[in-house]
């Protein structure tokens, strides 16, 4: 990434705007190509999903038509008169039966089998009945042996019943005398001719699948990988179609079941992708115009300032002409006319600079003279050091010491900006010296996170803090023990320095004052104007006090990386 950035860093200004031009057009061009391909292919997804659910009611209705004629033919065989005489006379003599059972019953329950190729067969079971008759007419304790009769509930409405080994439906009625089941009349249909619908619409790219209430599978009908056709249940099939398929259901009017239509969603995507593949020859073409045009206007718009590039490069190695001229009112004229203007002007800004490299001789001179005051203090104070030493003075060695590393951290070879690790330091030493000057009187706690001792902050800025807090807090509290708590933690973007002391405290009121109050000496306003000055309202400054109960002052900086951020 580094040297791609440094690449284009590197790049003349006419390529750059032409790169410029090409993506500021690209991006919206991007932008409104893919918005139209993701309409497009939201369009041909819902087109697809309502050609499913089209064809899915037209086939719903189709076979819906069918189980309508044949609920229509029970109803109306039920109610028959010949048929409800046949249930109910139990007392006929065998002449008189096989009599009505010709003339009457064949011709009712044999005739519609000529008008319905999906009727199998039309059965009437009745207590009534004492031999069967041909396939049509059953004794009623003979029900037992049909293969739907284990499906049956005690119930007066048709009920249909499917069995797909056998390729068979049955459409069942029982007919009841009061409580007692009298009778059972039952059409055999054809599997495969009344879902004959439902298999013309399934392909190889599309299944389909009928259930019923109980979410057994009647029909099923898919060659699709990762959909499971073993299963007898449709839940564990629906869980599948819904990982690899786009699917939807219809509810029969006429009895409990669901129709089902799924079709692969790599079958959809395949619409989505041809017609991406017919949008990409377009989309080249406006991109190579787009790139014609971004190099030409970039040409147009850079051809004057190359050729003052080239003039300048020239000054640069020694000519003084200036060659390029403009009489355009825009920001390039104005600057070849600047130009020309200030190589006017190059003589007096030589004797300029001259002046000011003198001026900053004498600087660096004075500079010079006054590191040598530090210098002399620290060899002054070392000596003093080396003879508390001989003379085994180890309290004036310590507190030599002390104040030696007090001011070594305080100037830091003239820098504004110091560790964290060199402002502890720099506090240490004047606590040290405080220490000695106060008896030890007083004790100092430390809380510091070995995170931050890197991180660069002003210098003396937690010392001045530190003296007010012994010379306003801890001088000033007369019983009891001194204790000064100092902390410097980690806090994600900003670091918190905590000074707390058990002083005698002040009214809050007054504590909000002391950071525009100005003290003798560097005191808390000094501190807070330079952290104004340099981090604005990224950093703060917070006193919190109660008369009796101490004063903590809180500063909050911003870490050196976040310093720039908005």
């Amino acid at each position: 990434m580094k040297k791609l950035h440094q690449i284009i860093k590197n790049m003349k200004y006419r390529h750059k705007l032409t790169l410029l031009l090409v993506g500021a057009s690209l991006v919206p061009m991007t932008v409104l190509a893919l918005y139209s391909h993701m309409r497009m292919s939201s369009f041909v997804r819902q087109r697809e999903m309502e050609d499913m659910n089209s064809i899915l009611e037209q086939t719903r209705e189709s076979i819906d038509s069918q189980i309508a004629v044949y609920t229509s033919l029970i109803n109306y065989l039920t109610y028959s008169p010949d048929i409800d005489e046949i249930i109910k006379e139990k007392n006929m003599d065998n002449y008189t039966a096989y009599e009505q059972y010709t003339k009457v019953a064949d011709p009712l329950l044999s005739v519609p089998k000529s008008y319905h190729e999906a009727i199998k067969q039309i059965q009437l079971f009745a207590d009534s009945i004492r031999v069967e008759h041909e396939y049509t007419l059953v004794p009623l304790k003979k029900v037992r042996e049909e293969w739907w009769s284990k499906s049956m509930k005690e119930d007066v409405r048709i009920q249909w019943v499917v069995d797909k080994n056998r390729k068979e439906i049955a459409a069942v009625r029982n007919i009841y005398d009061r409580k007692e089941l009298e009778a059972v009349l039952c059409i055999t249909l054809d599997y495969d001719k009344i879902f004959q619908a439902f298999d013309n619409i399934t392909e190889d790219e599309t299944g389909g699948m009928i259930v019923d209430d109980q979410g057994n599978i009647l029909y099923q009908d898919s060659a699709l990988p990762g959909i499971s056709s073993d299963s007898s249940h449709s839940g564990e099939v629906l869980d599948s179609v819904k990982k690899v398929c786009a699917w939807t259901e219809s509810a029969s009017g006429e009895n409990n079941w669901k129709y089902y239509l799924f079709r692969s969603k790599a079958s959809i995507s395949g619409a989505v992708s041809r017609l991406f593949l017919e949008e990409i020859p377009l989309i080249c073409i406006c991109g190579v115009i787009i790139f014609v045009l971004g190099t030409f206007f970039s040409r147009l718009f850079t051809r004057k300032i190359e050729e003052l590039t080239a003039n300048m490069d020239q000054v640069n190695h020694g000519s003084r002409e200036v060659v390029v001229s403009s009489d355009s009112e825009d920001e390039v004229g104005m600057l070849i006319r600047s130009f020309r203007r200030m190589m006017d002007e190059i003589n007096r800004l030589i004797d300029e600079v001259y002046v000011n490299k003198i001026a900053l001789k004498e600087f660096e001179l004075k500079a010079l003279q006054a590191q040598i005051n530090p210098h002399f203090l620290y060899n002054t104070l070392s000596a003093i050091n080396w003879m508390a030493i001989r003379s085994n003075q180890k309290e004036i060695s310590k507190v030599t010491l002390a104040l030696s590393t007090f001011y070594r951290t305080a100037l830091s070879r003239g820098e504004d900006m110091v560790t964290m690790e060199n402002c502890i330091k720099n506090t240490e030493a004047y606590l040290e010296i405080q220490l000695v000057m106060h008896n030890h009187e007083f004790s100092v706690q430390w809380d510091t996170d070995s995170s931050i001792k890197n991180e660069k902050i002003p210098k003396l800025l937690l010392q001045p803090v530190v003296e007010n807090a012994l010379e306003h807090g801890l001088d000033e509290k007369e019983d009891g023990e001194k204790i000064l708590c100092i902390a410097c933690l980690d806090k994600g973007k900003e670091i918190l320095l905590s000074v707390t002391d058990n002083g005698p405290g002040m009214e809050p009121e007054k504590a909000k004052t002391l950071v525009t109050y100005q003290a003798k000496g560097y005191g808390l306003k000094n501190v807070h104007d330079r952290l104004k000055l340099l981090y604005g309202e990224k950093s703060s400054i917070c006193i919190f006090s109660q008369p009796g109960m101490g004063t903590t002052v809180e500063i909050r900086v911003p870490k050196e990386e976040y310093r720039d951020e908005d």
